[in-house]
């Protein structure tokens, strides 16, 4: 019953959109905007006294802002936002710099630093002014001057040497394709050294019965739990795969605008796009649409639906369908937007919550996962956080590819 309060008052809203541009109508407001305003009245992505002991706070800060940036571009934020976006996305860029224009900081982080890249570029795009652009050079020279495997592949952090997690291809995918945009659009270096990372990614961690990634790979195979032969974890954590086909639906979308990928790249990029949004569909839980925390063990005891990587499937997923990149249905007669849509009102039934104090709340999202202990026990037993950026972000991510759709803003 609630989707289709929540399609109804959707499509209400866009037919009255549809003459005054993409402003917001009070009485029915899209939960892209919803959220948004509801992590920035928690204060939840920016760095400060109340965040800054959260070791995943300059990630979370990144995916936010770039979040809201992308949102704003398509609704009329004075309207549809009732905190001031403007402002926390300011707020939110200026409280990384310091942490940010660290060089041995940034070198030995994990690759979660080079989400911030978007942030920085939008505040130095607005206001030219040249301690962004430090910013982004000291980031510029930290990409270059980190440590990489035998092949070329980033390690996703100092600490442990020659391990690669899928979740890296966002925050390279998302700081590669800015810095090959808007500072060195010659630089082939940068897009070759892009799809090295996600073809070892790709090639390492590849499950051949099912098509999936896990979680990630050490090039030493010197880790206990290494498979021999590639080096590669034992199991698909639904979130550093949503990490990976989002880097890969977004970075399509910049090679087709900018051109930052050759068109051997971008080929490549969109046939791993492409099976792995089959692949995808296919571990989908039957009853939600949606997909579990260990993916491949789906009802396992202990394994449970998991809100991050459900967002993020949900967005790429929609996302490769108005680009075009999704067509029709998947080999085994799924409906690519189909599955998308029927997980995406599962998110809204079942772990969205509307709060007391009118904002809405996000439930079910894991904190952090690595590669330290990756066994089953250890992914289905790491907190859940309520209201993690991990998962309110993508959800925004997801809700505003649903609105899209339904506004008509499809092929």
């Amino acid at each position: 019953m609630r989707t289709a309060i929540l399609l109804a008052g959707l499509l209400g809203h866009f037919q009255a959109a549809a003459a005054v541009g993409r402003a917001c109508d009070p009485g029915s407001r899209p939960y892209s905007a919803w959220m948004t305003d509801s992590v920035i009245a928690r204060q939840d992505a920016i760095l400060n006294a109340k965040t800054e002991d959260d070791v995943s706070i300059i990630f979370k800060v990144g995916l936010f802002e770039s979040t809201v940036i992308r949102l704003k571009e398509y609704y009329d934020a004075d309207s549809c936002g009732q905190e001031d976006w403007h402002s926390y996305l300011l707020a939110g860029a200026d409280s990384l710099i310091p942490r940010l224009l660290n060089l041995t900081g940034d070198i030995t982080s994990p690759m979660d630093t080079f989400a911030t890249g978007e942030a920085i570029y939008h505040q130095y795009d607005r206001t030219q002014n040249a301690t962004y652009k430090q910013v982004l050079d000291t980031l510029w020279q930290a990409l270059n001057e980190r440590p990489r495997n035998s092949e070329g592949g980033f390690w996703f952090y100092e600490k442990y040497p020659n391990l690669s997690y899928l979740d890296e291809s966002y925050p390279l995918g998302s700081f590669s394709s800015l810095w090959k945009t808007y500072i060195e659009p010659t630089n082939t270096t940068i897009a070759d050294n892009l799809i090295n990372d996600l073809d070892l990614l790709k090639n390492h961690c590849h499950h051949d019965d099912t098509g999936l990634l896990a979680h990630g790979y050490d090039a030493s195979k010197s880790s206990w739990w290494a498979n021999a032969t590639t080096g590669a974890s034992p199991y698909v954590w639904d979130r550093a795969l949503g990490w990976y086909h989002m880097a890969l639906v977004d970075l399509l979308e910049n090679a087709d605008k900018s051109g930052v990928l050759s068109q051997t790249q971008r080929d490549d990029v969109y046939t791993k796009y492409y099976n792995l949004a089959n692949t995808i569909i296919n571990d989908a839980d039957n009853t939600t649409g949606c997909w579990w925390q260990v993916m491949e063990h789906g009802g396992q005891e202990g394994n449970y639906i998991e809100t991050s990587g459900s967002s993020m499937f949900v967005y790429s997923l929609l996302k490769g369908a108005r680009l075009g990149y999704l067509s029709g249905t998947t080999p085994k007669g799924t409906g690519y937007t189909d599955a998308a849509h029927k997980c995406y009102g599962y998110l809204v039934d079942h772990v969205v919550n509307k709060e007391a104090d009118g904002t809405l709340g996000l439930d079910k999202t894991v904190s952090v996962c690595s590669l330290t202990t990756p066994t089953y026990e250890y992914y289905v037993s790491q907190p859940i956080d309520y209201n993690s950026v991990y998962g309110t972000a993508p959800f925004i991510l997801a809700s505003w590819e649903h609105e899209m759709f339904l506004s008509g803003d499809y092929p």
